[in-house]
């Protein structure tokens, strides 16, 4: 939904904003984001976790589980904002990031309100946990996803009634907080059971979902350590137009990737589910076919993108951005090698077993972007930006493949085979 939001709203930004401001917008509002990491992965390991208990009808764990992720993530929030503040006091963004189209005191603001955000979006992960727990994930996915689609009208409105920045970060905060609201009521009103609250909360219940979670953090540590370090490094090269042009281009082929995140989050639940069940070669089978089809498909929508992405870039951005099907298809490789495992890796990631896996994304994540920033010219800004997202990739489906033989680890485990 992220991906389609963006396809919808960028448009607007170059259209009322300019290259120039929508990218010092683009690389403001992406610190932020870089914050979520602080989540550890405590909201997915314990949505894991309680849809076992719950495949198992052990709803006093369950309710333990999730109340203690609730927990963990208000205070994260309340971290996210306050560390906002401090830094806000010291820190000159628009003198760090190189911004040229936003005051001083502004880019302090936007930073404070997308902070306010972040904390309210991350609320969403606990909520869709309670949704996984109670058989309604359809449900959640289908209203947590949709959030977006209403930041995006607000956004679009407000650019045309000519707002600044700063009062767009501000009515993302609000209607964040409207939509976090109505979302807590519905999953109240569906529930069969009092799940919600803080008094369930267990201290040993956090530190039984720490190891795993912190497995599962790496993935999406990974993921903003190479969207976001891509951007910040291209904005400090290259200047906020290459900005711009590289986003429009990255948008467009992540396209490939929401096969592979919408099957993943289809598969995790009912996964994890079968585990409780002790159903997990069922799980595997399915997984693995449903692995191959979409490799299939992302390959074929990877060539039909290199070839017609520039002028769809062109159409998009009203003439105002262009590409080349080259930087097309560099800028594009990590989508391919990103499904090739992801897909699969659901077996892991539902029963809290990716530890491994995660670990490697991690590393190589951080050391790629680590030589770029060390060797910054090596390589043109938009090619090394390119390798940063594809090696982490390629490095974890070879050793996913060689390694992980799954079909073994479940060759035995359904009850009854």
């Amino acid at each position: 939904m992220t991906l389609v939001a963006q396809l919808i709203q960028i448009p607007f930004f170059l259209k009322y904003w300019g290259k120039e401001s929508y990218g010092d917008w683009i690389v403001l509002t992406g610190l932020p984001m870089m914050l979520v990491l602080l989540d550890l992965g405590v909201a997915q390991a314990s949505a894991n976790r309680a849809t076992v208990w719950a495949g198992a009808n052990k709803w006093v764990e369950v309710k333990c589980s999730l109340q203690t992720s609730f927990v963990f993530t208000y205070l994260l929030g309340v971290l996210i904002v306050a560390l906002s503040i401090v830094l806000n006091k010291y820190v000159s963004w628009s003198e760090l990031l190189k911004l040229r189209t936003i005051a001083e005191a502004d880019s302090g603001k936007v930073i404070f309100y997308m902070c306010i955000y972040l904390s309210l979006s991350l609320v969403g992960g606990p909520i869709d946990a309670w949704f996984r727990v109670i058989d309604k994930a359809p449900l959640g996915a289908f209203l947590i996803s949709n959030r977006r689609l209403i930041d995006v009208g607000v956004s679009i409105i407000l650019l045309i009634i000519g707002t600044t920045m700063v009062q767009i970060a501000g009515f993302l905060a609000i209607t964040t907080l409207i939509s976090t609201i109505v979302l807590i009521f519905f999953a109240k009103h569906y529930s069969p059971l009092p799940l919600f609250g803080i008094k369930s909360a267990s201290w040993s219940e956090f530190k039984s979902i720490l190891k795993p979670s912190l497995a599962y953090a790496s993935i999406p540590l990974s993921q903003t350590m190479t969207l976001q370090g891509s951007i910040q490094m291209l904005n400090q090269l290259a200047g906020a137009p290459v900005v711009v042009s590289y986003v429009m281009a990255r948008t467009l082929m992540r396209l490939i990737i929401q096969f592979g995140v919408v099957a993943n989050n289809a598969l995790k639940p009912e996964i994890s589910r079968m585990a409780g069940q002790d159903r997990m070669k069922s799980a595997y089978e399915f997984t693995l076919k449903i692995s191959k089809i979409l490799i299939f498909f992302s390959v074929c929508a990877y060539i039909a993108i290199v070839f017609c992405g520039s002028w769809i870039v062109q159409m998009w951005s009203g003439g105002v951005v262009d590409i080349d099907k080259y930087n097309l298809a560099a800028i594009g490789m990590h989508t391919v090698l990103n499904l090739s495992w992801f897909v699969p890796a659901a077996l892991l990631i539902a029963t809290n077993k990716n530890n491994s896996i995660s670990a490697a994304y991690a590393l190589t994540s951080g050391g790629a972007l680590i030589l770029w920033i060390f060797y910054p010219t090596a390589f043109a800004p938009v090619i090394a930006a390119s390798f940063l997202m594809a090696f982490p990739e390629l490095v974890v489906t070879i050793i996913f493949w060689s390694k992980f033989k799954m079909s073994k680890r479940y060759e035995n485990s359904d009850s009854g085979s």
